[in-house]
């Protein structure tokens, strides 16, 4: 019946790639930074849900349930994206970064990281600092306030004071690269494998930039038609994508 017909689509287009049904989070934020959110801090999750259903040029996702997943390992990180009840013009609600999540509602919204990261760290801050920085009976800053307090300083002498420590050894592995060849038709799958094992591990590296890139090399003896030029073009502008062109051999 038309059921069957529907199940056995549905199970050749995930042996195929073109439903994905475990999405890593690095790959919904690029997918949020490139499109989604380019011009805002935040998105409902049922907005981000119907534009994963509507629009082809974006992954689609075997179930609402891949993106739930996907939600719910992101925020147990600061790399990709908080989550916030509401929003009421100036805080978010129950924001939540770095956390594991146990309920995902349609009407929650998904935070930039760095908005979620500034709340959260203003909502930190203590009403007043610890300590006196006023000067005691004797003219003298307190211990809080540098000078006396019976503070020693350390002697001509001591060299690694003076420097600094720079006898520390300097950082190694500094720098990663990597290049690896994506089989054709298994393209979502191999993508998805390299966020999750390899660069998610390097994105929750403290102070780490990293940078990824996607390089498309295409051979067409027989030449590419003028409805696929004109298709690819068109495509790549909307997806601002900034570096891209044919010419002849």
């Amino acid at each position: 019946g038309d059921d069957e017909i529907v199940s056995k689509a549905t199970k050749k287009m995930i042996q195929g790639e073109q439903i994905i049904t475990t999405w890593a989070p690095a790959l919904l934020k690029m997918s949020l930074d490139e499109l989604l959110w380019k011009d805002s801090d935040d998105i409902t999750i049922k907005k981000l849900w119907e534009y994963l259903c509507t629009y082809c040029y974006l992954p689609r996702l075997a179930s609402y349930s891949v993106l739930e997943d996907a939600i719910a390992k992101g925020v147990h990180s600061t790399e990709f994206f908080g989550i916030a009840a509401g929003y009421t013009g100036e805080r978010y609600l129950n924001l939540k970064l770095n956390e594991t999540v146990f309920s995902i509602n349609q009407s929650d919204l998904l935070v930039k990281p760095s908005i979620a990261m500034k709340q959260i760290m203003e909502e930190r801050k203590p009403d007043a600092v610890g300590g006196s920085s006023m000067p005691d009976s004797s003219g003298d800053f307190s211990e809080a306030g540098g000078f006396g307090g019976g503070q020693e300083y350390p002697q001509s002498g001591s060299t690694s004071a003076q420097t600094g420590g720079s006898d520390a050894a300097a950082p190694k592995n500094t720098r990663f690269f990597m290049s690896a060849k994506l089989d054709n038709t298994r393209v979502n799958k191999n993508v998805n494998d390299y966020l999750t094992e390899v660069i998610q591990h390097l994105m929750a590296v403290d102070g780490a930039d990293v940078e990824l890139t996607l390089d498309v090399s295409v051979n067409a003896p027989e030449g590419i038609p003028s409805t696929t030029v004109r298709t690819v073009s068109e495509n790549c502008r909307t997806l601002k994508i900034q570096n891209f062109g044919f010419e002849d051999n």
